[in-house]
């Protein structure tokens, strides 16, 4: 069980590093573009009063402050983790890279959890519960999702 659960934490890690880094590549204007889809869907689900808007605008606009600088550290070290590719396995290097990566997106996973706290502190209770049932919603289908396409690549034999 133990090493299971290490085995998805880890491709979670992986996979997330790869999104975080495309986002960053795709550049500061789509990154900020994402929140303002995510306060217009929150606005059109919650049903936001203006006020709400504006307190989450500015979450949303401090989370960015503090994620940036963490997104470039993310992309900056698997640069160097690519570039200090020779071919031969090193493992120590290979563990530094992953360590670093791991303290990183535990970083992120912090802000987000943070934000997320910040934006529920908005929020009325009945918006809250909402919100609580569309996340659930959203992991079933990002589950739904990843098994669906976990079983196309897993060659049968």
């Amino acid at each position: 069980m133990n090493k299971k659960f290490f085995m998805v934490l880890t491709m979670v890690l992986a996979v997330a590093a790869g999104l975080a880094t495309t986002a960053l590549a795709q550049g500061r204007g789509k990154f900020g573009h994402h929140h303002g889809w995510m306060l217009q869907r929150m606005t059109r689900e919650l049903n936001l009063t203006e006020a709400q808007q504006a307190q989450i605008k500015t979450i949303l606009q401090t989370q960015r402050a503090k994620i940036q600088p963490l997104m470039q550290q993310l992309h900056q070290n698997q640069q160097a983790q690519s570039a200090a590719t020779t071919g031969a396995f090193d493992e120590t290097q290979a563990r530094a890279f992953a360590g670093k990566q791991t303290q990183i997106m535990s970083d992120l996973i912090v802000e987000k959890e943070r934000t997320k706290s910040e934006i529920y502190a908005v929020l009325t209770p009945d918006q809250r519960a909402k919100a609580q049932q569309l996340l659930q919603e959203h992991q079933q289908r990002r589950l739904q999702h990843m098994q669906k396409h976990s079983q196309q690549v897993t060659p049968s034999q």
